[in-house]
């Protein structure tokens, strides 16, 4: 009789020396256990079997009764929990094996409903509590292990089932690829749409901020809006204010107005009061951007940082807000920050587009002149030009301005 070995790929494979040990056995005592077969297909045996035809050996065979397939896979899968010594990622293998085996049977117990919502998510943790039984390992294990089925290359399933790399570690390497993944096709989507949408182009420039603003003539830009780096990035706080501050400010003109987002902590707000409060400027009181979705760790000796300040400057000839929505005339903006979990976080303090377009929106009309002298990725200049304002940046960061290119602005020459 020809026996047929289709339900091999549901046996786990033994090691070298697993398999080395069941081979002298066999050769020093015989094959005693019968090779069980359904339907001429060996369901319990292979590894034996393989042995017998390599040395010629003699085995017994015996025919199980299933109903079907379905049967035949649970049967061989319990089995081999039941005489394996099997890894969790083994056990979560087999048990994914049986995993539309197990939702029709939950289906067949749920029976006619009307409420299929219900149906369909009571199936579902059947299903997941009969995995969770036959596997001997927790629910959320299983979900690792049929993401790193989808996804993780053969060399890494490989290395899982020796044990060389774990489930979580894994599990997370998927997950920071499905991230960047992402972040590229919200990048590449979003990219598109502006070509298609904007006529005016974010241009931003590969030079330091005072070659930057060297290219504006005095009193010639609208708005000033940027965020250059914070006091927790830069030795000599006032040295560093000193090399573009006044300079940036001389570029706006009498009727424009100038934000500037600086870190809330108490001797850089104080540095930058110390220059702007000498000048013609007005300073209003700054405005607070407050973000929900980052918690920290829990503090012990003082409350954790979840707002920044933005720094308003106007004059008395400036233009008038156009700030009547309700929730945005005040001096707290409560906006959640970008969020790297959704994709659209492309550095530390990157500033939401909600922030840029409200600040951009209460200042400006379409055409006028923005510049940011420390644009990083490009946030404020972006969404700058998709409200069709004229807008310039520049950054010393490649990596940043690869980014920025990647977002939609375009090099400036």
């Amino acid at each position: 009789m020809e026996i047929l070995q289709q339900f091999k790929e549901l046996i786990p494979p033994l090691s070298k020396e697993e398999y080395k040990q069941l081979e002298a056995n066999c050769l020093d005592e015989g094959i005693r256990e019968p090779i069980l077969t359904w339907n001429s297909y060996i369901i319990d045996g292979h590894n034996r079997y393989n042995i017998a035809q390599k040395w010629n050996l003699e085995f017994k065979t015996e025919s199980k009764n299933f109903q079907g397939e379905d049967e035949v896979k649970e049967w061989m899968i319990l089995n081999q929990f039941g005489r394996r010594n099997l890894s969790n990622y083994q056990r979560s293998v087999l048990a994914l094996q049986l995993e539309e085996v197990f939702k029709q049977k939950a289906k067949n117990k749920q029976g006619t409903r009307n409420d299929l919502t219900s149906s369909k998510s009571l199936e579902e943790v059947r299903t997941h509590k009969e995995l969770e039984k036959v596997a001997q390992v927790s629910h959320e294990t299983v979900r690792k292990v049929k993401k790193i089925q989808e996804k993780a290359p053969e060399e890494i399933k490989a290395k899982l089932a020796t044990g060389e790399v774990s489930i979580n570690a894994a599990y997370k390497e998927i997950k920071k690829e499905e991230k960047k993944e992402e972040k590229k096709i919200i990048i590449e989507t979003t990219k598109e749409q502006r070509l298609n949408t904007n006529k005016i182009q974010a241009k931003i420039y590969n030079e330091n901020c005072v070659d930057f603003l060297d290219r504006f003539r005095d009193g010639s830009v609208d708005l000033l809006l940027t965020d250059p780096p914070y006091s927790t990035d830069i030795i000599n706080v006032k040295e560093f204010i000193d090399t573009w501050l006044l300079k940036s400010l001389n570029k706006v003109k009498e009727t424009g107005r100038a934000f500037i987002c600086i870190g809330a902590y108490p001797i850089e707000t104080y540095t930058y009061l110390q220059t702007l409060l000498k000048t013609n400027w007005i300073v209003d009181n700054p405005l607070v951007w407050t973000y929900r979705n980052t918690l920290g760790v829990t503090p012990k000796m003082k409350y954790n940082l979840n707002y920044q300040f933005v720094l308003h400057l106007y004059k008395e000839t400036s233009k008038p807000l156009d700030n009547r929505i309700t929730n945005e005339m005040f001096s707290v903006q409560d906006i959640n920050a970008p969020d790297g979990r959704v994709g659209d976080r492309f550095h530390t303090w990157q500033k939401p587009d909600e922030l840029a377009k409200r600040l951009i929106n209460h200042t400006t009309k379409e055409k006028d002149i923005i510049i940011d002298p420390f644009a990083c990725t490009g946030t404020f200049i972006l969404n700058g030009a998709d409200l069709g304002r004229e807008t310039y940046g520049c950054d010393i960061d490649k990596n940043a301005l690869k980014i920025a290119y990647e977002r939609g602005c375009t090099k400036g020459l």
